[in-house]
């Protein structure tokens, strides 16, 4: 099954991601990677995203995939992927 990498500035259930810093880019924009960072609206903050894409990392880091989970304190705050780039 494939998945679709997340970017800056795809949605994230209760806000969106504000930092992407992979090596790599979906036209254009940057991929997020582990602990980039996404805005919830809910809880008024800036938190880091638990990336979890398998079969491709950069510089030995995990890439954010749809689903992934944002560390805040709601529960099921989750990446919403919009990319053209996919795993798996």
């Amino acid at each position: 099954m494939t998945t679709k990498l997340a970017v800056l500035g795809d949605r994230t259930s209760n806000g969106k991601i504000i930092s992407a810093t992979a090596n790599y880019f979906s036209d254009g924009k940057q991929v997020a990677q582990n602990n980039d960072k996404a805005i919830c609206t809910v809880c008024k903050g800036t938190f880091p995203i638990l990336a979890t894409a398998i079969g491709i990392v950069s510089n030995g880091i995990l890439l954010v995939q749809d689903q992934d989970r944002v560390l805040c304190l709601c529960p099921g705050h989750k990446v919403i992927a919009g990319s053209n780039f996919f795993t798996g």
